[in-house]
């Protein structure tokens, strides 16, 4: 009876793993198709203009858009590791991991300093215009510097388990671990989402104080901004949590412990896919819903409508 129940558990188990495989691939191959040309068309709209017409925002949209792509195009391998392992080899596997986490943390920079830089323009003019344009470069260079300093831990810690035909992180000890998802999810998600949400508060009040900002398609926007990174990242920063907890738990409930990761390691499978569709949903909510990013300004009014267009974005 016993080795019934045994053997029922661990088909259970199959099963759950490979519905989160299908469901995962699933979502990345969606993400792909619909992403990637959005993310390409985005690039060819703000493109199509004059250097000399690119407001800050616009650079910062180029950015996002441009990491959304260096992001999707890695799919195809995260969706062949899903359904058949790592067979690339240990190489392969850095390249990829930098690629990614690269993308990733530059996509969450970016949109980071989007929440600021509406937040300093539209209340505090002055300052931004201070930093003319070698300031607003320099802080576009400083992303990717950034993102590839915290892409630097993924990259060490990643490497090939060849018994599990995997590309995943490995540590000397637990508390290196524990250390690096701590890390991960405060620099990933806490600090990011900290200024997001802030910069966007004070924004709200000021903007239900002034006609000009008082547009229901501004309010929509803000805040899809915010949901959509909170709805979408939060997941996966759940999942760094209960693997902090679940190795933490190691030395004193080994089978709690057993339980809570291997559920973690399921929805793993899925919710790490959310990034993507971060990825693939950015055309839409930064550039699409702006009408006037697909209008060519004239010379007169390009003042107004770079200040309309950091209002609007």
């Amino acid at each position: 009876m016993e080795h019934l129940n045994s053997s029922s558990n661990s088909s259970s188990v199959e099963i759950s793993q490979n519905s989160g495989r299908l469901v995962s691939s699933f979502i990345l191959g969606l993400c792909l198709v619909l992403g990637l040309p959005g993310n390409i068309a985005v690039l060819v709209v703000i493109l199509r203009r004059s250097p000399r017409r690119l407001n800050f925002t616009l650079y910062l949209m180029l950015n996002l858009a441009s990491s959304d792509i260096l992001c999707l195009t890695t799919v195809p391998v995260w969706i062949y590791t899903v359904l058949h392992g790592w067979t690339l080899g240990r190489a392969a596997c850095k390249i990829a991991t930098f690629l990614l986490y690269l993308s990733l943390y530059a996509n969450v920079l970016t949109v980071t300093l989007l929440g600021i830089q509406r937040y300093i323009q539209v209340l505090k003019p002055q300052t931004w215009n201070r930093l003319q344009r070698k300031g607003e470069v320099a802080l576009l260079v400083a992303i990717w510097v950034l993102a590839c300093a915290l892409t630097s831990s993924a990259v060490v810690t990643r490497d090939v388990s060849y018994d599990k035909q995997k590309c995943e992180r490995h540590t000397g000890s637990d508390s290196e671990r524990i250390a690096v998802l701590v890390l991960e999810t405060f620099l990933g998600f806490v600090v990011p989402f900290s200024a997001l949400l802030v910069s966007y508060c004070c924004l709200h009040r000021q903007v239900n104080r002034t006609a000009l900002f008082s547009s229901t398609k501004l309010t929509w926007l803000v805040t899809s901004v915010v949901v959509a990174f909170f709805v979408l990242w939060i997941p996966v920063h759940i999942v760094n949590i209960v693997d902090i907890v679940g190795i933490a738990l190691r030395g004193y409930w080994p089978k709690a412990s057993e339980t809570l990761l291997r559920h973690r390691s399921t929805a793993a499978r899925v919710v790490r896919s959310f990034p993507f569709v971060n990825s693939c949903l950015d055309p839409f909510l930064y550039a699409f819903a702006s009408r006037r990013i697909r209008e060519k300004p004239n010379a007169s009014s390009e003042k107004d409508d770079s200040r309309m267009l950091t209002t609007k974005i």
